[in-house]
Order: C-alpha cells, then structure tokens, then sequence
C-alpha cells in the first residue's frame, strides 16, 4: 500500500482509458491504494481506508467491463445474482456523479469476515460499464458513510 499521497497522485493519473477519456474518482484523505497485482481483473483500482478491525477495513474500488446492454438489464442481473446467493439487492435510486447520473444500489451479504454491506454507482457510457463500490462491514458502514458518500460523487470523466 502507498501513502495518500500516491493515492492521489496515481487517481489523478489514474488511467482507465477506453478511447479517449479516462475516468477517475477522489478518494478519502488518508486511505491507502492496494497493489494492483492482489486485484480481480475486472477491478481496475481499490483503496481502503482504516477500521475499527484489521481482517476488514472500509474500501472503495472501480471496476469497468464493456457491456452492450442497458442500466435496467445489467440491474435486472445484478438483483437476479445476489437473489441465488442470498444477498440482499436493494435499488436505492439515483446518485448524481461528476461523470453524470448513475444507479445506487447497495447490498447486504454475509461474509467469513461477518456481514457486509456495499453500495454500487452504476453507469454505462459508451457501450462501457462502470462501477464503483464502496464496502465495509455493516455495522461499521453508517461511520464510513460520510467519508464515501463525496468519493462515490466525485466520480468523473478526464
């Protein structure tokens, strides 16, 4: 993990690049960047935070995949995903983002770590699908929320 510092510096550089436009998000002051090579392929960039625990802290990550369908099929997806393995899928509406109007959606699962909650900002530009997550266990969720809720908002295009 680098220190905040980087963390800005590489979101500010960061280059999710499909065509011509990367797009980047601002993340809390102090939360550390994870090293890309521990990752999912699909997940471009994650930074996490410190909790009141060390087997789970309070992240943020971004994901993009290309995708031809439209918001309410990938959303008719997810809620279909999460209903076989026993999450609870909530659509939460919208949330205006920097790179626009996007889908919230949060999620409610039970982990080997306990139960988790996630909130989803969903959008799809260009034939591309966005998500940016932001996690930590659930009882812990409503003391990292104002800290994420301006992270999730700054999601932008460069």
């Amino acid at each position: 993990m680098y220190k905040f510092r980087y963390v800005l510096f590489f979101c500010m550089l960061f280059s999710c690049i499909y065509g011509q436009r990367s797009i980047v998000f601002t993340p809390p002051l102090g939360w550390m960047l994870l090293d890309s090579k521990l990752l999912s392929p699909r997940i471009k960039v994650m930074i996490v935070g410190r909790g009141k625990n060390n087997f789970y802290p309070p992240s943020i990550n971004l994901g993009y995949e290309d995708y031809s369908g439209s918001l309410r099929d990938y959303l008719k997806e997810v809620k279909e995903v999460n209903q076989k393995t026993g999450a609870i899928w909530t659509d939460l509406g919208t949330i205006q983002t920097l790179a626009g109007l996007a889908s919230l959606s949060q999620v409610d699962l039970e982990t080997e770590w306990g139960e988790v909650r996630m909130m989803h900002v969903i959008f799809i530009e260009d034939k591309i699908l966005y998500v940016l997550t932001a996690a930590s266990l659930k009882d812990e969720f409503s003391s990292f929320f104002p800290t994420m809720l301006p992270a999730m908002q700054s999601l932008r295009f460069q």
